[in-house]
């Protein structure tokens, strides 16, 4: 395939459009309907051994357990959880032995059927990782216990010693011993005393101080039946079992009384199941079975969304600098139906920037007269909550009014934003396509005389609700760096904005949250914009580091691609929805548009002259006494 050169980012990704687009066949509308973006897959799947937790199914495999489980909160547009995903299913990998006492799951807090878990356990930023004990249930200050690392090893010792504090109660059936074996032990019987006829051996792990690798080769064997692994604290007492705590740590002790010390080739948890694994196979010890979960109704049927993949690419392919209204729109369907709703309370500084984000999206939003009819609402609604709001009650608030107002898009599905690799573009592209699209709005409507309304808005949006925590301190720094708050005009207000997601393409690009077909490469390109490159008439800022640009040239390419009248409604299902199109206006007024203002005047002053006219020729024919009749006959016979 053909790679597109695009603008775009992992946090951002932007497609920008100059001509107007073809609406897609009414066939074609009903199949994209039903294409979910892939992002919507999530980040996990049952092969990476990670548990999928949804709204459906949290509280049944979360609270009130006989096990323990760790949940990672996270957000599959999040450029931070994308890269941490592959080490997250290593853990899932590293603990699989672990699953009957500590199964490792995900919720993915982008879909909105999970803003109100999210919202509950107060998800502040992504990914965030919980560990819930056995029995758990939540309530005010207790929503799990954070693991405030990403590297393996940590949170593996941080798991290790959450389940060892555990009290184990009649109901945790399957619960390891985790207690030290005792220094009062003397004899092979006592330490089988309390066992299973079925357990053969005892395995004894010297663990010292300060350590959870006792703790952790007991997870790591607790499916494997016919054995019991107990932890050796005191070097006395492991002495008696040949364990001197340097080249001999492990011992294996038959119901024979046989002791056989052994060392590892690295003190690990791992290397000490491996070592221990290979005398168990010796013995003919086998793990467990294990089932494979049933995911045939989980995998999704996908087979008819390639035709739908290549129809939008297509379309993106052959107008390289497009805008498409169903992007915008998906932009402000996920900012209001998930984004914002996940927070548990909005006060302060974080209520005053919603306050100010739906200002500005209730002036320069692009949906139509219903859409336009529900912000304006919502901003009604948050402005008269000056003190505090929970994001529940704004949920309450938008769908109260959405189910008033349905519908209200016209479209589901990314065009420009679409990607071609799981979990990348979608959302973030199309967030930044909608507050480039706001400040060229603010520059020619003339709406607010404030030059930094929109980049105010976008500042408090991305600092307190933007899903991904990584990204939002990224653009804090830039705002800061590139002194947003210097900006003078609204011109470079739509400058600065430009000028920052390069910035961003730059830094992001060749990640690997890159989707290949839309690499992130700096914007326009000398293709979109000839005029664009080269020195113009502006001079280098610290704002615009270098002079390669022509800024006056930029600005005007932006102005005319995020113009409403270029935007293509490619993808759009239902064009009612929307204003009408500029061209269908003009065939409206057609008649109107032939004189200017002036004109109309004067040909109405002209008109009632002639009727003044014409009313004063009729009077005046009047008076001279009008038609009158002739004496025929009589007067010139009468005489003869």
């Amino acid at each position: 395939m053909t790679v597109l050169k695009r603008f775009v980012v992992s946090v951002p990704c932007f497609l920008f459009v100059l001509t107007q687009a073809a609406l897609l066949p009414p066939s074609t509308h009903q199949a994209l309907i039903k294409h979910e973006s892939p992002a919507e897959l999530g980040l996990y799947n049952n092969s990476d051994k990670v548990k999928t937790l949804t709204n459906n199914n949290f509280n049944e495999e979360v609270l009130h357990r006989n096990h323990s489980i760790l949940v990672e909160f996270y957000n599959s547009y999040c450029g931070h959880c994308k890269r941490f995903a592959p080490l997250y299913k290593d853990l899932a990998g590293i603990l699989f032995g672990w699953r009957d006492i500590l199964p490792v799951s995900a919720i993915d807090c982008a879909a909105e059927e999970n803003n109100g878990i999210c919202r509950q356990y107060e998800i502040m930023g992504y990914p965030s990782l919980r560990y819930f004990g056995p029995g758990f249930t939540p309530s005010p200050g207790n929503y799990g216990k954070p693991i405030n690392t990403l590297e393996l090893k940590d949170i593996v010792i941080s798991l290790a010693r959450f389940i060892v504090a555990e009290n184990r109660t009649a109901n945790m059936i399957d619960w390891p011993d985790f207690q030290p074996l005792p220094e009062n032990i003397q004899t092979t019987n006592e330490l089988f005393e309390g066992l299973n006829n079925s357990c053969q051996y005892v395995i004894l792990i010297y663990e010292a101080e300060n350590s959870t690798l006792g703790v952790e080769v007991i997870l790591h064997l607790n499916r494997w039946p016919d054995i019991k692994v107990r932890r050796v604290v005191d070097l006395d007492s492991a002495a008696k079992y040949r364990i001197d705590g340097l080249q001999f740590k492990i011992a294996t002790v038959s119901r024979s009384g046989n002791i056989e010390p052994y060392s590892t080739l690295e003190n690990s948890a791992e290397s000490y199941v491996d070592t221990i694994k290979s005398f168990l196979t010796k013995q003919h010890i086998t793990e467990k079975p294990y089932i494979e979960p049933n995911t045939s109704s989980t995998v999704s049927n996908l087979g008819n969304s390639e035709n739908n993949l290549k129809n939008i690419l297509n379309e993106v392919k052959r107008n390289k600098h497009l805008i498409y209204q169903a992007d915008l729109e998906m932009a402000i369907y996920y900012i209001l139906y998930n984004e914002i709703p996940k927070s548990s309370n909005i006060n302060g500084e974080k209520l005053l920037a919603l306050q100010r984000f739906l200002s500005a999206l209730n002036r320069y939003n692009p949906l139509g007269p219903n859409g336009q009819k529900i912000i304006s609402n919502v901003y009604a609604f948050v402005m008269q909550n000056q003190r505090e709001l929970s994001g529940q009650e704004f949920e309450r608030k938008l769908k109260y009014m959405t189910e008033i107002n349905r519908p209200i898009f016209s479209s589901n599905v990314y065009v420009g934003c679409i990607a071609t690799k799981p979990n990348s573009r979608g959302y973030t592209c199309s967030l930044w396509q909608l507050f480039h699209y706001m400040t060229v709005q603010a520059a020619n409507l003339d709406k607010s005389q404030d030059p930094l309304e929109i980049l105010q808005a976008m500042h408090g949006y991305v600092k307190y609700y933007f899903g991904c925590t990584e990204c939002s301190e990224h653009f804090q720094n830039m705002a800061a760096n590139r002194k947003i708050w210097n900006t003078s005009t609204k011109d470079e207000a739509i400058l600065w904005l430009w000028a920052a997601h390069n910035e961003v393409n730059q830094r992001l690009a060749g990640d690997v949250t890159e989707d290949p077909n839309f690499p992130k490469v700096q914007f326009p390109t000398t293709s979109s914009c000839p005029l664009c490159h080269g020195e113009g008439n502006t001079k280098s800022t610290e704002t615009y580091p270098d002079n390669k640009w022509n800024k006056m040239k930029v600005l005007q390419f932006l102005k005319n691609i995020y113009n409403p009248e270029y935007i293509s409604r490619f993808g759009v299902t239902d064009e009612s929805l929307l204003q009408p199109l500029l061209e269908k206006l003009r065939r409206k007024r057609m008649i109107g548009n032939v004189f200017s203002d002036v004109d109309m005047r004067m040909g109405m002053l002209l008109y009632g002259f002639c009727i003044v006219m014409l009313m004063v020729a009729f009077k005046l024919f009047s008076l001279k006494g009008g038609y009158r009749k002739k004496p025929y006959g009589h007067d010139l016979l009468g005489k003869v």
